[in-house]
């Protein structure tokens, strides 16, 4: 897998992914639905520097017509080291459980909790986005 840079470099860029998924549905009674499911993702990115060749391209010299054409034909940019900013090393983890409870045929009492973490071993840009929450939710539905 690669990327097509100027004059047809091939950047090397390699993704691996790794998901594990676990679902549970349980209906113990006509009136009662629990249901539980669990996610682990782990993620690894490499690229390596791109190479755009030497710094001059002679294609075209400035005109009188188009006196800016050498903004084209000259690149003085280094590259070394940014590949570095695209690696990637990330861990997910998201757990979530919860019930329905048809209390009558009308009303329906529901619950669920999730937990979710994230794991960036190789911070983006600098920047450190490792976090968890806790979410608890509870809901009365009443049907008419």
């Amino acid at each position: 897998m690669g990327q097509v840079g100027s004059r047809a470099d091939d950047v090397k860029y390699e993704i691996d992914n790794h998901v594990l998924y676990m679902s549970l549905n349980y209906t113990p009674k006509d009136t009662v639905k629990i249901f539980a499911d669990f996610t682990f993702n782990h993620s690894v990115a490499t690229v390596d520097d791109p190479y755009f060749g030497n710094n001059f391209y002679p294609n075209y010299y400035p005109t009188s017509q188009d006196p800016y054409s050498w903004v084209a034909a000259y690149n003085n940019t280094n590259f070394t080291g940014s590949g570095d900013w695209s690696d990637l090393r990330i861990d997910q983890l998201s757990a979530s459980a919860g019930f329905d409870w048809d209390v009558r045929k009308d009303i329906t009492l529901s619950s669920s909790f999730v937990y979710r973490w994230y794991d960036d071993d190789k911070a983006y840009l600098g920047e450190d986005t490792d976090g968890k929450v806790k979410i608890l939710s509870i809901g009365l539905m009443k049907r008419f």
